[in-house]
């Protein structure tokens, strides 16, 4: 039996296909072991290229000429590469940078699929614009295509994972440990999803049938986007926007509108109208949608433009401002489409074409040095705090250091001269530098005089100069954890052989925190170990407590690593007297010296 669906495949495709998938999957897993030793910038550009110019090149081959199947997938290549070097670039030497961020890979995923949409109706037409016919058909075709293509890589994978239970449950565990090795997982979904796209690439007819179902079942979700849309815009002058811009979420929300309002326009439209299709309703209401765009996208901008002129710029307002931009796009095109006389809707074809192209633009500016937002981020932060439009304590110090990548670390350098920074700013700026981890740094937390009052040196004089007094990351302040603690937290100056200078350790319940100086500034270089018994805050605050001398102990080293045996020791149960009338309860650690809490012997009763 036939499939009249089925349409001749190029010869070879299918071979061709597995042939990508295979060499994708095989990159992706080398780059997954080696990427430790591969420079930042060259591993942000092998990343994103080895994620989306294979899947370019499935969707490329045998829908074009060899040439231009070439070039393209070359063009791809080079676009996908410096991009993701560049992006790779700025983030170098940030926290958490391995992969390329989520925002560029997805941006970028969407120019590649909008250009090849654009580029082979195009050729295949030989001309510089095809008729919106052909664009529409690949288009709608190829989205449905992947969508299948994932579904069906996503019904492997349970199936993989349910017959790995089903050997487990006789006892067998290989399908698991197969499925869970890396190259294995790399491996099989690269090359079924080839298989995919190649299927639904032979069986193009019935990608269409189904295309065609889920377009018209979309088109008919328009009339209740559009009275949402409607009733949202007639209720505005009634609550008004200060209820609006409350939200904090308003801009993002009615730009996600606005998308899903053109997705389903352009659902209705389909590639113009046919026979039958769409009825008169639906052809109302898609006029009535295409003028709704308009209101929506221009409340949408002036919400961004509202936070940028209040806190300044960001890298997510800054693509929130090229999404609004993308929107007027079509909220123009569509609402000339939706007044204009002749055809249906017929400016929607060229409002489609135009706007394709300025999404393209718009990220290639965005991920390029013309429009970086992470350098135009900081270039803006720094500005409102230099002018004083920010106050130092309330500048977020974090997001230089952690989230926008080397061009705020560099400010962030450069605050921390006190010369060239507003009064304050240094101090706070060094105190970011300190920070290990994005963590480090609570926001919101701010410790007290009173709080900070509430560590005590537990016997003899002050705690050492400076040690109270300096600026603290969050998350290392000896005053933090004890900000909320019913009693002081006692502190002890004692020499543990971490010179130079003593050691300052702060107790409280369940820690034992070792602050030591470091090059001028006190920092926590570890903690105490060991039980923690119920009497052992007061002992501290009474004095009960020595430093005993170090012991040396045999360890053991494994692939250059160091580990140490500290002995399990419990809390005394009763008393042991010792000959001078004390007992004790002593923890030990690796070739240092210790403190050992002693206690006075209980009284003896006759």
């Amino acid at each position: 039996m036939t499939d009249e669906t089925a349409k001749p495949a190029p010869q070879h495709a299918l071979a061709v296909r597995i042939a990508i998938g295979l060499a994708q999957g095989l990159a992706l897993y080398w780059l997954d072991r080696t990427h430790q030793r591969i420079e930042q910038v060259w591993l942000g550009a092998l990343q994103l290229a080895a994620w989306l110019a294979p899947i370019v090149a499935l969707g490329a081959y045998g829908a074009t000429r060899r040439r231009t199947f070439l070039v393209w997938v070359a063009a791809a290549t080079l676009i996908a590469a410096g991009l993701g070097g560049y992006g790779a670039y700025v983030r170098e030497g940030q926290f958490a940078a391995d992969w390329m961020a989520p925002p560029m890979a997805l941006f970028v995923a969407a120019a590649l699929f909008i250009l090849h949409h654009l580029l082979l109706p195009a050729e295949a037409e030989r001309r510089w614009r095809a008729g919106y016919e052909r664009y529409f058909d690949d288009g709608w075709k190829d989205a449905i295509r992947l969508a299948l293509s994932g579904v069906f890589v996503g019904a492997l994978w349970a199936l993989l994972f349910l017959g790995a239970s089903l050997f487990q449950v006789i006892g067998l565990d290989f399908l698991e440990r197969l499925i869970r090795q890396e190259w294995f997982a790399y491996l099989t979904t690269t090359v079924f999803f080839a298989v995919a796209v190649h299927v639904t690439d032979v069986r193009a007819g019935l990608v269409r049938g189904a295309r065609t179902l889920v377009l018209t079942l979309l088109a008919w979700l328009l009339p209740i986007l559009t009275l949402i849309a409607g009733g949202f815009l007639l209720a505005l002058p009634f609550t008004g926007l200060k209820v609006l811009w409350g939200t904090h979420a308003a801009s993002g929300t009615m730009l996600a509108a606005c998308a899903a309002l053109i997705v389903l326009i352009n659902a209705n439209y389909q590639d113009g109208e046919g026979d039958g299709f769409p009825p008169r309703f639906l052809r109302w209401v898609g006029r009535a949608a295409g003028a709704l765009l308009a209101p929506l996208v221009a409340l949408a901008a002036y919400g961004v433009m509202l936070r940028v002129g209040q806190h300044g710029l960001t890298p997510s307002r800054i693509y929130a401002l090229a999404c609004v931009v993308v929107a007027a796009c079509y909220a123009a095109g569509y609402a000339w489409a939706a007044f204009a006389k002749g055809g249906w809707l017929k400016p929607l074809e060229l409002t489609n074409w135009v706007t394709a192209q300025v999404a393209v633009a718009a990220v290639l500016i965005l991920f390029s040095p013309v429009g970086d937002p992470e350098r135009y981020s900081v270039d803006s932060q720094v500005a409102r705090l230099a002018s004083g439009r920010i106050k130092p304590e309330a500048f977020d110090y974090g997001f230089l250091h952690f989230r926008s990548g080397r061009w705020g670390r560099a400010a962030l350098k450069r605050l921390e001269d006190p010369k060239a920074a507003p009064p304050g700013v240094a101090v706070l700026a060094l105190a970011e530098q300190r920070n290990k981890f994005p963590t480090d740094a609570i926001p919101g937390v701010a410790i007290s005089n009173a709080e900070r009052a509430k560590v005590i040196q537990a016997v003899g004089g002050p705690l050492p100069e400076g040690f109270l007094t300096q600026v603290w990351s969050s998350i290392d302040d000896p005053a933090f954890l004890c900000r909320n603690a019913p009693a002081p937290c006692p502190a002890i100056t004692v020499d543990l052989g971490q010179g130079p200078g003593p050691q300052v350790v702060v107790f409280w319940v369940g820690q034992r925190s070792v602050y030591g100086l470091r090059s001028g500034h006190w920092e926590r270089i570890g903690e105490l170990t060991g039980p923690n018994c119920g009497d052992d805050m007061s002992d501290i605050a009474h004095g009960r407590f020595r430093v005993t001398p170090p012991e040396i102990r045999r360890d053991l080293e494994v692939g250059g690593r160091r580990l140490s045996f500290v002995p399990q020791v419990q809390c005394p149960q009763q008393a042991v007297v010792t000959g001078d009338g004390y007992y004790q309860s002593t923890t030990v650690h690796e070739d240092v010296t210790d403190v050992a809490i002693v206690k006075p012997a209980p009284a003896k009763t006759h």
